[in-house]
């Protein structure tokens, strides 16, 4: 009887300690960058093909507050964050957000639902030019919706939320574009997932110390 119940109570602790640490491990995570379209000279631009779309692309990853878009663009172009209305009408007069100065955008997302974005140059909008993103609010959770936890409408979901075909290096690979850090930061780590165990022997020893106070 006495070795159990200085188990459970160390048993708690060590539960304790770890739950403190994967807090602590998630809070400091930073990041993950995204490149549109994946890692090569592509980026984001008018399509030229039709081999997969940028909500394809976006599909094949996952996206979780605060983590970043990367979009590289030429200096003729731009992105351009719009609502949905404006996204399914590429309508590019009164955006949420606009970025046309020619330099690579780092967009944060800092917010779980769906964000749109769409192009700004004459005519790159309706050739495909724009994406819908969904983002999850937090690791290992459902989307802003509660359904699949895809980082987009998977295709054929919405046709008025296609976005147009573009070429990708790689196109087929699950895994998206590899996530780089963010100015000189690290990528994140996975976050560690305490076990359910630890929460079982987290209340009974509670019990177990209630029993003793009450027997003492």
């Amino acid at each position: 009887m006495a070795g159990a119940a200085l188990l459970f109570p160390a048993t708690a602790a060590a539960c304790v300690l770890v739950l403190f640490v994967a807090g602590g491990a998630s809070a400091a995570s930073p990041g993950r960058v995204f490149v549109v379209g994946g890692v090569g000279p592509r980026g984001w631009s008018q399509p030229k093909g039709s081999d997969e779309t940028y909500n394809h692309w976006a599909s094949r990853n996952r996206f979780h507050i605060g983590d970043f878009l990367d979009f590289k663009y030429a200096q003729n172009d731009s992105v351009l964050v719009v609502s949905r209305d404006d996204y399914k009408l590429c309508n590019a007069d009164k955006p949420e957000k606009r970025f046309d100065d020619g330099a690579d955008v780092r967009f944060r997302l800092d917010r779980n639902g769906n964000f749109y974005f769409i192009s700004g140059a004459p005519g790159h909008c309706r050739a495909g030019q724009r994406m819908t993103v969904r983002v999850m609010a937090d690791h290992g959770s459902l989307g802003a919706d509660g359904d699949s936890p895809a980082g987009a409408p998977s295709p054929g979901d919405d046709e008025d939320d296609s976005g147009g075909s573009f070429r990708t290096p790689g196109y087929g690979n699950s895994s998206g574009s590899p996530p780089t850090p963010p100015h000189g930061k690290t990528s994140a780590a996975a976050a560690v997932s305490p076990s359910r165990g630890c929460v079982g022997y987290h209340r009974a020893a509670v019990v177990a110390a209630a029993v003793l106070l009450v027997f003492a």
